[in-house]
């Protein structure tokens, strides 16, 4: 699914409160759908698609890419139901809002009035840090700049070389799934024959790696090129294309496929909460030698535990990661 210029959100309530919130948000984010909480009575004029009782808001949320729930409804008559609903998107790594205001206020100000300025109250499952968030931006566009300048020589040979050694385009470019569960597509150096992915099916059984991820230390569809390039990472480099269109960032975790993610638990998932990067702990504590529980528990300790200094100490200890080759395959 291709993203959209605005938030995409998701209602839970189909009443007066969802049809105002739908009004609200008009122009600043677009709302794909509504769920209904009991026997609450729909509204007239929300004129969204219905998308099922909220017991089903687990299995939408993990089909589809969403920027924010809204809990546009009676919170107290339906509690038991939307506190199941809220651990769904606590669990799945989704921000969410509740009605700021219980009661009807005449002239009462709320202390901070711009965090109920929509009449909601907003959580995330991330550290909020937007002057943080904004340096990450730019550092990730100016690094990369400065990166692609000047490994040029290095990429030049590298593109020379696989196209003088293997039959096949020079990049490959493979669906990934980023931020939010968004698809994009990511590039890399085509490290392996040309109907790799046909050939996949047919390894299976020697798989390496616990979980969905394939894993295999001498896997019969790498090149003779691409085996130098996969353990010095020189084939991940064109993904500083993809960090200069926001797709990705220098440091977050590894953008998985997504029949990976397909079956992911849904623990798994908040690791879609970031923006996926070139690096992360799994990289610089052993890559392929790390089990799939242990990867996804590391990514998670990344999301839990971000900050600028953190991704300046991963970077630089990817470097030595990088020149050794230790771990990849």
């Amino acid at each position: 699914m291709l993203k959209t210029s605005l938030p995409e959100i998701v209602l839970v309530g189909r009443g007066a409160l969802a049809r105002e919130t739908l009004r609200d948000l008009a122009g600043r984010a677009r709302v794909v759908g509504a769920f209904s909480v009991g026997d609450e009575t729909p509204a007239p004029g929300l004129d969204v698609p219905q998308l099922g009782p909220v017991d089903q808001l687990a299995a939408f949320l993990t089909m589809n890419p969403v920027d924010e729930v809204y809990f546009a409804t009676d919170i107290q008559s339906h509690h038991d139901r939307l506190q199941s609903a809220v651990q769904v998107c606590e669990q799945l790594g989704i921000p969410f809002a509740v009605p700021a205001h219980v009661f009807r206020l005449g002239r009462a100000l709320p202390v901070h009035a711009t965090a109920t300025q929509d009449g909601y109250l907003h959580y995330r499952l991330t550290i909020s840090r937007p002057v943080e968030d904004a340096v990450k931006r730019a550092a990730d566009i100016g690094l990369s700049l400065v990166a692609l300048a000047a490994l040029s020589p290095l990429l030049l040979a590298t593109a020379a070389a696989i196209k003088l050694t293997s039959r096949g385009p020079v990049f490959f470019k493979q669906v990934r799934v980023g931020l939010r569960g968004r698809y994009f597509e990511m590039f890399k150096f085509r490290s392996m024959v040309v109907d790799a992915e046909r050939l996949l099916e047919t390894l299976a059984a020697k798989n390496e790696q616990t979980g969905p991820v394939f894993k295999m230390q001498c896997d019969p569809r790498v090149t003779r090129v691409g085996r130098f390039i996969r353990a010095y990472s020189i084939d991940e480099l064109p993904q500083l294309f993809n960090i200069l269109l926001g797709h990705m960032s220098i440091v977050g975790p590894r953008p998985p496929v997504p029949r990976e993610v397909a079956q992911y638990q849904p623990w798994q998932r908040r690791r879609l909460s970031v923006r996926p990067g070139l690096t992360c702990l799994w990289q610089v504590q052993g890559r392929n030698s790390i089990g799939f529980d242990e990867w996804m528990m590391l990514d998670l300790q990344y999301v839990d535990q971000w900050s600028l200094g953190t991704d300046v100490s991963l970077i630089g200890r990817t470097v030595p990661v990088v020149v050794s080759g230790r771990g990849a395959s």
